[in-house]
């Protein structure tokens, strides 16, 4: 059995991302994500290896016209955005962040999307939908900022006989180096690759894939460093707070540990 680790309380998961929301998309891109590159060669930008990694998973969801999607975590909409240009099925994001939902709805109606893809506020701990409402569920390292088991029964719950799960964790080193802590103020925890089958398994879900892509995911710290670096002078014009400041309240709602990987976990349900 995996042990629990606590949940984030909600209203600081969102503080959190309002803080840092307009330095992500100044410095990293609309993806609230990890890039992922092919190896040490891949010239790519950063947002094409974010939309790249967005592509991946989209292949894993297995959807098309007709399919319902839920994308738990939404962000700013950019990932479910691609979820429904690319495949044609309609797509709902939830996030906790009432900005996050502003930002995403707008985002869709400025593609012409908003037929097709809608958002709204919704706890992933606790979610207004019937069970089987969904074809599909994404949660786009979205997990770490909630109670994993908790969250795992809801998407279970939500998904219809036979419907796809499919998600990225960020995992603390495999050295053993990282070590949970206690602290009410952090929005986010890791877990184990190792933890995973059981999680899954817990929820009522059978096991697809476990894939560990950290490799691929790696230079996304060293990357978005440099995009901060470059922005600096112009976000703090524009916004009248400094980036240290930004960057210091992330810090302290985050966990202690020199370097995170991440996982693709794919699940279905019977």
């Amino acid at each position: 059995m995996t042990s629990p680790s606590p949940a984030p309380p909600g209203g600081q998961v969102s503080d959190y991302y309002s803080s840092l929301g307009p330095l992500l998309q100044m410095a990293w891109d609309d993806n609230f994500h990890f890039g992922y590159w092919d190896g040490p060669s891949d010239t790519s930008s950063v947002r094409e290896a974010t939309d790249r990694f967005t592509d991946l998973l989209i292949e894993r969801l297995r959807v098309g016209p007709g399919d319902r999607v839920l994308d738990v975590g939404c962000g700013i909409g950019k990932p479910a955005l691609r979820v429904a240009s690319t495949t044609g099925a309609s797509v709902l994001g939830i996030t906790i962040s009432e900005l996050q939902v502003r930002q995403a709805t707008e985002a869709a109606r400025s593609e012409r999307m908003s037929d097709q893809v809608s958002f709204q506020y919704a706890d992933a701990m606790a979610m207004p939908f019937g069970e089987a409402s969904f074809d599909a569920v994404l949660a786009f390292e979205s997990i770490n900022h909630m109670h994993r088991p908790t969250a795992l029964r809801e998407m279970a719950r939500v998904l219809a006989p036979g419907g796809r799960l499919v998600l990225t964790d960020v995992t603390p080193p495999s050295d053993g180096s990282y070590q949970p802590e206690n602290d009410p103020g952090a929005v986010t925890s890791l877990t184990q690759l190792a933890d995973w089958p059981g999680l899954i398994s817990d929820a009522g879900l059978l096991l697809d894939e476990l894939t560990d892509v950290t490799e691929h995911t790696k230079d996304t710290a060293g990357r978005m460093i440099d995009g901060i670096l470059k922005c600096r002078r112009e976000f703090e014009e524009r916004h009248g707070v400094s980036v240290q400041e930004v960057l210091d309240a992330a810090k302290s709602a985050l966990p202690t540990v020199p370097s995170a990987g991440c996982a693709i976990v794919v699940a279905h349900k019977l």
